[in-house]
């Protein structure tokens, strides 16, 4: 095999993690496949070559390269944190939507959806827009539900609830 211009070199400890990866235990199918270039491209593989091999596009293949040799192993392997889109609820407008959540529902309804709670934030200006499912995810992380009668505790639905000892005799 010919040596091309674009392959790189791996150090023994390198390599050996690699082939370790890429021989045991379960891994991402993208590390798996970036160690496979990494490795390949040690080897002496060409670009076309690799990316032949592997079902991937040659860019893919100078892409992890390009990241091994500016940034290391790692950072060649694994993608970067991505930051995601911001939280739609401060954590002031969360708080006003767990006691929504909590408090008695609107005339004519017999408990709060998640439809109901997006209406009311928006309405009430605590969010310009939000999703059922975010909603729904706040107070998920909480254990409330709503929609579950016997999930709500509500003000007088049981003098014992509010008893300083919790009721207990």
């Amino acid at each position: 095999m010919t040596t091309h211009k674009n392959t790189i070199q791996l150090s023994r400890s390198e390599r050996s993690k690699l082939y370790a990866l890429t021989r045991r235990g379960t891994h991402n199918a993208r590390v798996l496949t970036r160690a496979r270039i990494l490795l390949m491209s040690h080897e002496g593989n060409g670009k076309d070559a690799i990316a032949a091999k592997l079902h991937i596009g040659r860019s893919t293949v100078q892409r992890i390269r390009d990241q091994f040799r500016e940034d290391g192993l790692a950072r060649a392997l694994y993608d970067a944190p991505r930051s995601g889109q911001p939280r739609k609820l401060t954590p002031k407008a969360e708080a006003y939507l767990v006691a929504l959540a909590c408090s008695d529902p609107p005339k004519g309804r017999d408990h709060w959806t998640l439809e109901l709670l997006q209406e009311r934030l928006i309405k009430e200006n605590k969010v310009r827009s939000i999703s059922t499912v975010a909603i729904w995810h706040r107070l998920r992380d909480r254990d409330i539900k709503p929609w579950r009668e016997k999930n709500v505790v509500r003000a007088g639905s049981d003098p014992a609830l509010h008893r300083a000892d919790g009721g207990r005799p």
